[in-house]
């Protein structure tokens, strides 16, 4: 009875669209499930996150499961991931994803899931890193490790937002630096963060990993901006 007050009082409402939530609802509503942009990169070795790295960064696939757009329900939805305290909302984007990632072998080969990293500060002061659900989700389904440590950010920056491609590009060259050691040699990374913008940010950590001799690299964003 307590449960059903409650509920009354404080109803769950769509991280998305802000409707208030059926009973067997949960995160999303229905027709905002159904309405999500997926870009099934994952169905296509060559696709626009391929074409946004190639000649930057050398990997062997790259996807992003759905298209973010300015004024979007998926905006909408990250900007409650990041600034809002639901950090259950890259859990389940990432079990979503992952149902998509099924119906392929991309991950057959992979040693390890590498998120990238926020400063410490920034993650105290947020309380969590919002792509470690993600991490979480993947690591679940197709029994990959997660390593949180090898690869992690050297300074703080500001958020990139309202940077232009140059700012981004600069100011990430410099941030990010791994723990290079024997054990991970001829690892195969994936290489996993939220939303692929400029690629500016996956190009840095990317390049870190691959100073480990014989790595490999690919790349999973929950997002790509359009």
């Amino acid at each position: 009875m307590m449960k059903d007050l409650f509920h009354i009082l404080f109803p769950k409402c769509c991280l998305a669209c802000e409707q208030i939530l059926l009973e067997n609802e949960d995160i999303l509503c229905h027709r905002c499930r159904e309405e999500l942009p997926f870009t099934q990169h994952h169905l296509h070795l060559k696709n626009e996150v391929t074409a946004k790295l190639y000649g930057r960064l050398r990997i062997e696939f790259g996807a992003c499961m759905l298209y973010f757009s300015k004024r979007g329900k998926v905006q909408q939805l990250f900007h409650n991931l990041k600034y809002r305290n639901h950090p259950e909302i890259s859990y389940f984007l990432g079990m979503m994803y992952c149902e998509q990632l099924k119906e392929t072998t991309l991950l057959n080969n992979i040693s390890k899931i590498i998120p990238v990293p926020l400063h410490p500060k920034k993650q105290k002061k947020r309380g969590y890193n919002q792509v470690d659900g993600f991490a979480v989700a993947l690591s679940e389904t197709f029994s990959i490790p997660i390593n949180r440590e090898l690869l992690y950010k050297t300074r703080k920056t500001n958020s990139q937002t309202t940077q232009n491609l140059l700012q981004r590009t600069t100011k990430h060259e410099e941030i990010f630096d791994v723990k290079i050691c024997s054990k991970e040699e001829g690892s195969h990374f994936l290489l996993i963060d939220d939303i692929l913008t400029t690629g500016s940010t996956i190009e840095s950590c990317g390049k870190k990993l691959l100073q480990i001799p014989n790595s490999k690299l690919s790349v999973l964003c929950l997002a790509a901006t359009l």
